[in-house]
C-alpha cells in the first residue's frame, strides 16, 4: 500500500520539496524510494477550468519521509497526463523500483 500524503494548505503544515535535480540526487543514493503519482483536481489558468491532475510526492523507505516534487521556481510539479508523468519519473529517477498510482475517491 502506498503512502499517501495530504497536500497542505497552510505554510506550517508543507511537506519538504524536492525539485527535478534534487530527486535524481536522491534517486542515486536511494534507489529503494517509491514513488507516488497522485490524482488529484486542479484548476487551470482560468478558474472554470477543473480537470485531472497529477502531482508526484516521493517517500523513502523506513523513515517514511514524504517530499513534493516541484518545479524550478518552486511550484509544485502537475501533469496533465499520466504517461508523461510516468515518463518523467523514468527520466528523473532510473534506478526507483516502485512507483504508485493513488488514485481520488
Amino acid at each position: 500500500m502506498a503512502f499517501m500524503p495530504s497536500f497542505a494548505n497552510n505554510e506550517e503544515d508543507k511537506m519538504p520539496t524536492l525539485t527535478k535535480k534534487e530527486l535524481a540526487v536522491l534517486s542515486e543514493a536511494n534507489p529503494d524510494l517509491s514513488v507516488n503519482l497522485v490524482e488529484l483536481e486542479h484548476e487551470g489558468k482560468r478558474t472554470e477550468v477543473v480537470g485531472r491532475w497529477w502531482a508526484m510526492t516521493v517517500v523513502l523507505p523506513g523513515l517514511e519521509k514524504v517530499y513534493e516534487v516541484v518545479t524550478a521556481l518552486g511550484k509544485r510539479k502537475l501533469f496533465k497526463h499520466l504517461d508523461v508523468a510516468v515518463d518523467y519519473v523514468k527520466e528523473s529517477c532510473p534506478h526507483t523500483k516502485a512507483v504508485f498510482v493513488v488514485f481520488s475517491t
